[in-house]
């Protein structure tokens, strides 16, 4: 996954794949009149190369009752500069990454969802969580090794991508 946003390393051309992953705190803010900041930073994300993800677990942890559902479905759907966000579903691979992050990191299984975000940022070079809970982010970030993970609150836009 990834286009990336091309550089130089070592003489040589490379790519750094980024991804910009959202948790469910994310949805709440991104199209409200408080989330300018967060949709600014998006647009610059996908501007700069970075696709936009989000888990499916994520998706049904927000989409709880008909106007948060609603909401949830227009983010996903809106274009965003040509790029809409992409749900990423839990298949086998991703289940077995999951309970390893939980494991690794000594997490409850109440973390799952959580551990679906990360699991979302995994093979990234660098991945930036939108998160209200940067605490638990970083905690379970450290069971991925090889992936930066940033994290930043939704309405944050203090920082370029």
């Amino acid at each position: 996954m990834g286009r990336g946003r091309r550089g130089y390393g070592k003489g040589r051309f490379c790519r750094v794949s980024h991804r910009i992953v959202l948790d469910s705190s994310a949805f709440d803010t991104i199209d409200s009149s408080s989330g300018a900041g967060g949709r600014d930073f998006l647009r610059k994300g996908i501007d700069r190369g970075a696709e936009v993800l989000c888990s499916a677990v994520t998706l049904a942890e927000v989409c709880r009752g008909e106007a948060r559902t609603r909401r949830a479905e227009a983010a996903v759907a809106r274009d965003r500069g040509g790029q809409r966000i992409i749900v990423v579903p839990t298949d086998r691979r991703r289940a077995v990454l999951v309970g390893s992050i939980l494991h690794a990191t000594g997490s409850p299984s109440s973390d799952i969802a959580s551990a679906h975000v990360i699991a979302v940022c995994a093979g990234a070079e660098i991945a930036v969580v939108i998160t209200n809970d940067a605490d638990e982010m970083a905690r379970l970030s450290s069971a991925i090794p090889g992936t930066m993970v940033l994290n930043r609150r939704p309405g944050d836009h203090r920082h370029d991508p």
